[in-house]
């Protein structure tokens, strides 16, 4: 039997010639571009042959089954998701991390999460993951390092349609023209389902988004290039809220104790200008204006909790860049000027802004085997929150900075140590505390919480990479020491600081081509996430809740033939304390999170493919534990109990197919 299926797999891999390829890449999430294996920082690269073998129907599922990223819905909201990484938490760890699509970052003023499901996965050429480092080239929320996106120019038609489980729908379509004065790319998709959970009002948890981006690129010479761009996206979105612990073993399809309704509305303007001014000195600049509109209505059973918020958010970035004989400079500066006014039907209605300026320089020198890469960045960061009877401000400056050093050992083989120092100015939700009202209807107010202090993070990498024609092998040991870490204390509702907090782990990363038909790979992460001390909550030595010590996927990858390929993967994290678990003594913990995903593809000749996927294949039951003083469904003391938002809690399958042309 093992004879024949390697002599089958030998006859394969001759008939599907270097169906999948492993290639070093090239870093570009930094203004100083670098090879990978001469990166001074960890790194993780996924190009566009990645990302199309997964299948994935959004970025949020990509980053789960395949990277080292951990996502998951936010408190059931499949379009604004938790992002973790390198143990910051499922709670607050997309606070963490700063996102960046096409150099712009993607991080709001609030405690909302990075709206990722704006960019459709077929838009996306490269995604990079700079792991501890880019805090001077980013600033602030750079702490645990940084998510770069970069979306992908059309020369021709692509087109994408898929129908699946739950009554989910899906279609693409992007197009361009390109030639040596001008190019000229527009990409649209719709996406709708009718829904997996009940809801108190009836129907089911449906949700559908529309999103849409024009990209105009003219050339008026060899050395100058304009930009011009637009990007938008509505979304409606119902979904159910939590369920007790009961309820979701039972039955995790349920309705739970409230009905949530979102509509989110966002329109982004963009324009730009690089030149080269010499053969060493290049110049670039960036403006943006974006817009976004979020109507929330909350249906506790008892009464309806109404809240809109408008954001005006206003940045823009100018970048010097000098590279001669080895040595790369970097002069840029950013700002950054945010604003929300929201009103609440418990009648907290306010103004409130961010504002950062920031200028920065990053160095880097390269010899034949030496790669020495250094920077400092200086931000102040504004707030003001104005309502009825307030007026407050405050504003801090905060410096980062950052040393690296790589050494190639041989052509195929590099060490590398790096430091990183950062800081997380807090998000203007953070100063505020909710306060419940009287039985029966509890209904919640927002207060003012009180300006708290920015969070800073050293981080120390140490690291190797071993990179072969079929092999690409990583390995690094992290350590970062944390003071003021932000968080919400889970028995006063108000928002603060950790007195003293660290993260300690290690990352490896393979992918192994066996044949040219036929690859295995697995990104491993451990993390032991530490609250080292704490007065407040008069805890020490306690594990950070939301947090899984093991972090692992795995996939492998078979060409039966040239046209047709077959992904298996799958993504596990070890238990984890509840949220808000910070004594660590609750009962229950949070499960262990698993999902199997395999699909396959089939190419007819050079235009089409159909291909079919199916996610979490064994229909494993995921979600969020949060200990909760649930004075809604428990009156009487409030006490921590666990409940849990469903989250990749069943199977679902999609078939459909794709073209070029």
């Amino acid at each position: 039997m093992k004879k024949t299926l390697l002599i089958s797999i030998a006859c394969a891999s001759l008939i599907a010639q270097e169906t999948f390829t492993l290639k070093e890449q090239t870093v570009t999430a930094t203004h100083l571009a670098q090879d990978e294996l001469s990166y001074a920082a960890p790194v993780e690269i996924y190009n566009r042959e990645d990302i199309e073998n997964s299948k994935s129907k959004n970025i949020y599922d990509f980053l789960n089954q395949e990277t080292s990223i951990m996502t998951i819905p936010a408190f059931g909201n499949q379009f604004t998701q938790k992002i973790d990484l390198r143990g910051f938490g499922i709670s607050d760890g997309y606070q963490n991390i700063v996102v960046v699509i096409n150099g712009r970052r993607m991080n709001n003023i609030d405690m909302v999460p990075q709206l990722l499901s704006s960019i459709p996965i077929d838009s996306v050429s490269k995604i990079e993951i700079l792991k501890g480092s880019g805090s001077v080239e980013y600033g602030d929320g750079a702490t645990a390092g940084v998510i770069s996106i970069t979306t992908k120019d059309y020369n021709g038609v692509n087109f994408k349609a898929y129908g699946g489980s739950f009554g989910t729908k899906y279609g693409s379509l992007g197009a361009g023209y390109a030639d040596d004065l001008f190019s000229i790319s527009t990409f649209g998709d719709y996406y709708e389902t009718d829904g997996q959970r009940d809801l108190n009002a009836g129907g089911k948890d449906s949700a559908r988004s529309k999103n849409g981006s024009f990209n105009l690129k003219v050339f008026p010479s060899d050395i100058v290039e304009l930009r011009l761009g637009y990007m938008g996206s509505r979304v409606k979105n119902n979904y159910a809220g939590y369920l007790t612990l009961e309820q979701y073993n039972e039955d995790p399809t349920q309705a739970g104790r409230d009905d949530n309704l979102q509509f989110y509305d966002t329109n982004t303007y963009s324009i730009g200008l690089s030149a080269d001014l010499s053969n060493t000195l290049t110049f670039d600049v960036n403006a943006y204006i974006e817009d976004k509109n979020s109507d929330y209505t909350n249906d506790y059973g008892t009464g309806l909790y109404l809240s809109t918020a408008e954001y005006d958010y206003k940045s823009g970035d100018m970048t010097l860049k000098y590279k001669n004989n080895g040595l790369n400079l970097a002069f840029g500066s950013f700002i950054f000027d945010g604003s929300r006014h929201t009103e609440t039907s418990s009648g907290s209605n306010n103004n409130v802004t961010k504002d950062n300026l920031a200028i920065f320089v990053k160095a880097d020198y390269k010899t034949k085997r030496h790669n020495f890469t250094t920077g400092i960045r200086v931000e102040n960061v504004k707030y003001s929150y104005n309502d009825a009877s307030t007026s407050l401000k405050q504003d801090d400056t905060l410096y980062a900075y950052e040393l690296g050093y790589n050494y190639t050992l041989t052509k195929e083989q590099s060490l590398f140590a790096s430091y990183a120092h950062a800081f997380q100015a807090p998000d203007v939700d953070r100063f505020f505390a909710t306060i419940y009202g009287p039985a029966p209807t509890y209904t919640p107010t927002v207060g003012f919480n009180g300006f708290i202090e920015p969070m800073k993070s050293d981080t120390y990498n140490i690291g190797y990479n071993y990179f072969l024609k079929n092999n690409k092998f990583k390995a690094t040991v992290f350590y970062i020491d944390l003071k003021d870490e932000i968080y919400l204390n889970p028995f006063t509702y108000a928002n603060t600081n950790l007195d003293d907090s660290s993260k300690l782990g290690f990352e490896l990363y393979d992918k192994y081509l066996i044949l040219d038909n036929l690859y295995i790979s697995a990104n491993y992460t451990y993390v032991d996430a530490k609250v080292n001390k704490d007065a407040a909550l008069n805890i020490e030595n306690k594990t950070l809740p939301g947090v899984s010590k093991h972090n692992i996927t795995a996939s492998i990858g078979y060409a039966p033939t040239q046209e047709s390929k077959i992904i298996l993967s799958h993504a596990y994290r070890s238990e984890a304390y509840a949220l808000g678990d910070f004594d660590n003594s609750f009962f229950e913990k949070q499960d262990a999170y698993n999902s199997t995903d395999i699909s396959a593809a089939y190419q007819f000749g050079e235009h089409i493919e159909v291909f079919a996927k199916i996610q979490n294949l064994f229909d494993q039951s995921n979600g969020i534990w949060v200990a909760d003083h649930d004075l809604f469904a428990f009156p009487g003391p409030p006490e921590p109990r666990t409940v849990v938002y469903p989250g990749n809690f069943q199977r679902e399958f999609q078939i459909g197919l794709s073209g070029k042309f």
